[in-house]
């Protein structure tokens, strides 16, 4: 069995090479080709740990266990593991740390969601938060090569500087309303548990994205959920919690477009340049498989990782 630390995964892992795997695997979950069940949630007074399993076509079998305390002070709110299990004989054959792949796949999945949805002469980008997930999708958005400015805005300036020098392309901004009324593109990735963004704010056209996740509460207010086309994973995002998000409870599955069906193109994305786009992020088990999975691959054929046992040496 293989054992993926941190730093191995990183090193492993190219942005654009994780979301041509992350859209070929929204692809197949809209048209049905996953075995991905409902995701379950043990809780704690404290906080709470999610189990998410998911088998592809092709791909090990794959289950990820992550914890979500948002007190923790000197430590991630949410860590994780992810384990792969060969997909003929369900033999264990690898454990990774879940921790730096969802930070990774979040955001390619909000790449994907910008690069089908924003305006195509979208400029300036406004990231919201500067914790992992922040400077995560900070980093990704200077990727893409698209934008002629990326702003950054939270509590926290330091962080973002020191984590975020990018030349004259990343700016940080105390102010959440001027960053975000500059922006074409808005990518929410707080812990908020009420909305950080109005309407008043916004541009004609934006593109926005939410990460966040912080039940019951919500950085994406339901009010701007309901303002434009709204894009999820899977419709499961719709499902009662744990398997759905907050802000969308209560609301029909059908109001919402898969980014799936845009990639086959079974349902149309942006209509017009006015329109607003949305794109609700609720975690899914198909990308933890997807990213766990090229890893693994990456790391059996560039001889990286640990190799271990767990029986018991004869």
């Amino acid at each position: 069995m293989l054992l993926l630390n941190r730093d191995e995964i990183l090193s492993l892992l190219n942005p654009a090479e994780l979301i041509a795997a992350l859209e070929d695997g929204f692809c197949s979950l809209s048209s049905g080709q996953l075995d991905v069940p409902s995701r379950s949630q043990i809780s704690t007074p404290e906080g709470a740990l999610l189990v998410m399993p998911a088998s592809m076509p092709g791909s090990e079998m794959s289950v990820k266990l992550v914890s979500v305390f948002h007190h923790n002070t000197n430590i991630p709110s949410h860590q994780a593991l992810i384990t792969l299990f060969d997909a003929q004989n369900g033999s264990p054959l690898a454990i990774l740390d879940g921790t730096s792949i969802t930070t990774l796949r979040t955001a390619a999945c909000s790449m994907i969601s910008v690069r089908l949805l924003a305006r195509p002469d979208a400029k300036v980008a406004t990231v919201i938060g500067v914790g992992v997930q922040g400077q995560s999708h900070a980093k990704m958005l200077a990727e893409l090569g698209c934008f002629e400015k990326i702003f950054i805005s939270g509590s926290n300036e330091r962080q973002a500087t020191t984590q975020l020098a990018r030349g004259e392309l990343i700016h940080f901004t105390p102010s959440i309303s001027q960053a975000a009324a500059e922006a074409d593109v808005i990518c929410l990735c707080t812990s908020a548990t009420v909305p950080v963004l109005k309407s008043s704010w916004l541009k004609t056209g934006v593109h926005i994205t939410s990460v966040g996740y912080n039940p019951p509460g919500s950085e994406l207010g339901r009010e701007l959920a309901e303002s434009g086309r709204l894009f999820v994973e899977s419709r499961r995002a719709f499902e009662p919690m744990p398997s759905g998000c907050a802000e969308l409870q209560g609301l029909d599955p059908q109001f919402g477009t898969e980014l799936g069906e845009v990639l086959l193109g079974a349902r149309p994305g942006r209509l017009s340049p006015d329109e607003r786009t949305i794109y609700k992020s609720m975690g899914h088990a198909m990308e933890d498989s997807v990213a766990a999975n090229l890893v693994y691959r990456l790391a059996r054929q560039r001889g990286v990782g640990k190799a271990m046992s767990l029986m018991k040496p004869d």
